[in-house]
This record gives C-alpha cells, structure tokens and sequence, in this order.
C-alpha cells in the first residue's frame, strides 16, 4: 500500500507544532506523525514508512507497522489521505 496526502489539506507550522487542516477540521501532528506525513507520497510504502521510524527510535519494526497502519486508517476514515 502506498498512500498519499489529500490534495486540499493544508499543512502549517505555527509556533512550531505542526498541523493538517481540511474543511475547517485542524489536527496536530507529533514527531512520528511528522514523518508519516512526510512520507506519503504515493511512492513509499507503509512497510519503508515503518522502518525509517524503526531505525530513528531503535524499536521494532513489526510494532511499529501495526502503528503505522492504525495512523493511516485513522487518516484514511478523516479522508485526510488517499490509498
């Protein structure tokens, strides 16, 4: 699976927390939600989305996948992001 970020969600840094907004709806993103972010491009799959946070924080993989795809299911129901 190789999502990508909705088109007409905005993304801004104010007073350096990051945010995604769409329809008036404003979400805050943390460290790993950053990178998550960042990296739907609809090139890199959930598995490299995974293992560059694995390698970043020393945990497992496996744990972090499982992560990974909760956060973009979340994001996919908000229609925040595109499979």
């Amino acid at each position: 699976m190789k999502p990508t970020r909705d088109i007409f969600v905005q993304y801004r840094v104010i007073n350096g927390n990051k945010y995604i907004m769409k329809n008036y709806k404003v979400y805050q993103l943390d460290e790993v939600g950053e990178i998550i972010w960042d990296s739907l491009d609809g090139q890199t799959t959930l598995g490299e989305i995974a293992e560059k946070i694995s390698n970043l924080y020393k945990v497992d993989q496996d744990v972090v996948l499982q992560d990974v795809e909760i956060f973009i299911e979340e994001l996919t129901k908000k229609e925040l992001v595109e499979i």
